[in-house]
């Protein structure tokens, strides 16, 4: 009788697995989390059916991951209409990521009319779940009067937000805020603060404008050769800016032995990207890029 008790609660037991398996393994979230493995495996086309399975039973992730393939054209046509439709489903069940690119395709006119204050809706809402995407957009949509009323103060606040939470994003463009004054009393020390956070995780951006400070003495002693050395990481990661201010450098001999080949050189690439400056610089060389 012990035995028959013992055999019927093993057997309950693995029934209940069973179904628990079949139940979760046909669960949206399932679907989900299989199309995503098929996603990173680049096998586009099955990672579409299963998140379309899982998207048409109200997924939210599921929703938002459909919408990027149809953004970018992954196993379908690229249709930035359909992108809209299933981001906005996803965004309406407070699916941060999809209020992100929902406000991104509002902002470029993908999908839908240009509108600046919806992306400034859609980006806010995203950013209120701290997502740090989000923060930076919305502050760049503040600092520049897109779709609000220009308020550097709020720039500040969003690009703060996302410096905290270690953006190399949010840490330059925080730094530029108080290098220029811009929201936040002009403070040169705070600007090397924020842009040598961001140089220091390998943003040329950063490096760039950390690179500016010891060059001209800002926030820091003038330091040419501490000034070649971050221009120069920035410059080999193509930043025109960086390219530019390097060949300068070296046209003028500044931190490093006068050299005219090396200062075209670098001037050359950052023409060759449009950045005006070189390319006048060049014109006044009788050069070209």
């Amino acid at each position: 009788m012990k035995k028959m008790k013992k055999s019927y609660i093993i057997g309950a037991a693995i029934l209940l697995l069973v179904i628990g398996v079949y139940i979760y393994g046909n669960s949206p979230e399932a679907k989900n989390q299989e199309g995503f493995f098929y996603y990173k495996e680049k096998n586009y086309k099955k990672a579409l059916s299963l998140l379309e399975e899982a998207a048409e039973q109200g997924y939210a992730p599921a929703e938002s991951n459909l919408g990027y393939m149809y953004e970018h054209g992954l196993g379908v046509p690229q249709d930035y209409s359909k992108a809209v439709y299933w981001y906005k489903k996803a965004a309406e069940q407070g699916d941060a990521g999809a209020e992100y690119n929902l406000g991104y395709m509002y902002r470029h006119g993908l999908g839908v009319p240009q509108d600046y204050s919806k992306a400034v809706y859609w980006y806010k809402k995203a950013a209120e779940q701290g997502l740090v995407r989000a923060e930076n957009n919305l502050g760049y949509m503040y600092e520049h009067g897109l779709g609000v009323p220009q308020d550097y103060s709020k720039a500040v606040y969003w690009f703060k937000k996302s410096a905290d939470q270690g953006s190399i994003i949010g840490e330059d463009m925080l730094g530029l805020m108080y290098l220029r004054g811009l929201g936040v009393p002009q403070d040169y020390s705070k600007a090397v603060y924020w842009f040598k956070k961001s140089a220091k995780q390998g943003n040329a951006e950063g490096e760039y404008g950390l690179g500016v400070m010891y060059l001209l003495g800002l926030g820091v002693p003038k330091n040419y050769e501490k000034a070649l050395y971050w221009m120069n990481k920035s410059a080999k990661q193509g930043n025109a800016e960086g390219e530019y201010i390097l060949g300068y450098m070296y046209f003028k001999g500044l931190g490093v032995p006068q050299d005219y080949n090396k200062a075209l050189y670098w001037i050359k690439k950052s023409a060759e990207q449009g950045f005006k400056p070189a390319e006048n610089l060049l014109k006044s060389l009788g050069s070209t890029p």
